[in-house]
């Protein structure tokens, strides 16, 4: 690693939980300056895994960052009167137009939200950031801006459930980091149903890092944090097989690193939410080292799948049991080879759901089922209408494909002995 990322890194992880500088902000003299100062409170954990990419790449991952934190200020700052249309005519100008949007009111806002504000405040050097890029990185990055811009809108008009606000946000996001930095990985169909994935876990984790308790309807924290977990089981599938995939065909160790980084990061943050482990205590020295070659890249996914499994654990410990009593969760993510899975959300899903059948006795059942076998059918029941619905609608095609999917299963699974 270089002495410039090393630097970079440095100075990341010794601002990383600093209240930030916003007059510093304020009067930062040049677009770079600003970007400088801006990266790590505007991004924090995904400021320091920008710090591990190359130049090239470092410049046009910052310049999207911070255009994405110019639309997030429109959509929660703005007068919701006018916000659909200004983070458009933001996404629209950060992109190339030549119009400004509206400026902001001047409102009170959390540490977070107040850097949001100064860089919408000074959008045309950000939008400098932007337009100082290669012409293939501002087109990448213009097509991403005006894309979740839209989701942004329309989620503003009339609110999306939170899962197609994390595809389309988040999930976008993903898919272009992705795209950006290993091509020819997956099938485009397939690499958006697997960054979608992606996308949902994180907004997952900003939901709950945000206490937001009436997009959910929960009446407290810990309800929060079990509604959220409990929804992760099939995303958490997807986002397994996109880095099972991805690590190994990355172009640059540092790209590698980056994704390594915010991949032990989150996991760390939503284990730590139910009180199990996080993969790993110093996640700069595991994203280093799982960087280096596809060996410790799949040590590294295998830890944080086992880690996810714990974490499954006590959230159906936590949640009402059949009989009042609680039991062990079966594993899901950490059984079988994570490299050989497949790349498609919805036969991912049916072949881990039978791997759950087929864990179970195939003697006639004569009595009470262990508890842990009752919890391998509940998440087996809850992956199988997963799939059901990822289905897309008024299909009846693909209803019957994934009925055949089913049934090949059910029927491979009987020749191996276990019931379906």
């Amino acid at each position: 690693m270089s002495g410039t990322r090393l630097g970079t890194l440095a100075y990341g992880l010794r601002h990383l939980r600093r209240a930030p500088d916003i007059a510093a902000l304020r009067a930062a003299p040049t677009p770079d300056e600003l970007a400088r100062l801006a990266l790590i409170p505007a991004g924090r954990n995904l400021g320091i895994a920008v710090g591990f990419l190359a130049p090239g790449l470092r410049a046009e991952a910052t310049a999207a960052l911070l255009c994405c934190r110019v639309l997030d200020a429109y959509e929660d700052l703005m007068d919701r009167a006018v916000a659909s249309s200004a983070v458009r005519a933001a996404a629209a100008y950060l992109a190339g137009d030549d119009t400004p949007p509206p400026p902001l009111p001047a409102v009170t806002v959390r540490d977070s939200e107040a850097v949001d504000l100064v860089l919408a405040e000074r959008i045309a050097d950000v939008r400098a950031l932007l337009s100082a890029l290669p012409g293939d990185g501002r087109e990448r990055v213009g097509r991403m801006l005006v894309d979740i811009g839209d989701v942004m809108a329309r989620n503003i008009d009339s609110p999306l459930p939170r899962f197609a606000y994390g595809e389309g946000v988040l999930g976008r996001v993903t898919h272009y980091a992705c795209a950006l930095a290993a091509e020819d990985a997956f099938a485009e169909a397939d690499l958006r149903e697997l960054t979608a994935c992606v996308g949902v876990i994180a907004q997952s984790a900003n939901d709950l890092r945000d206490g937001e308790l009436a997009l959910y309807g929960a009446a407290d924290d810990e309800e929060l944090t079990r509604m959220v977990m409990l929804r992760l089981l099939t995303p958490a599938l997807g986002g397994v097989a996109l880095l099972a995939r991805m690590g190994p065909r990355t172009r640059s160790r540092g790209a590698r690193a980056a994704m390594a980084y915010m991949t032990i990061t989150t996991a760390g943050f939503l284990c730590r939410a139910v009180d199990a482990p996080a993969p790993y205590r110093r996640p700069i020295g595991a994203a280093a080292l799982a960087a280096c070659s596809a060996t410790y890249w799949n040590k590294m996914l295998e830890r944080v799948r086992n880690s996810a499994d714990a974490a499954i654990h006590l959230v159906l410990n936590g949640s009402p049991h059949p009989e009042g009593e609680p039991g062990p969760a079966t594993d899901v993510l950490s059984s079988g080879d994570a490299r050989t899975m497949s790349s498609s959300i919805v036969p991912l899903i049916v072949d881990t759901t039978f791997a759950l059948v087929r864990t179970l006795p195939d003697e006639p059942l004569t009595g009470k089922l262990p508890d842990p076998d009752v919890r391998a059918m509940m998440i087996a029941d809850h992956l199988a209408f997963g799939a059901l619905e990822r289905l897309p609608a008024h299909r009846p095609d693909a209803m019957a494909a994934l009925a055949k999917t089913l049934q090949l299963a059910a029927l491979d699974t009987s020749t191996q002995g276990a019931r379906p």
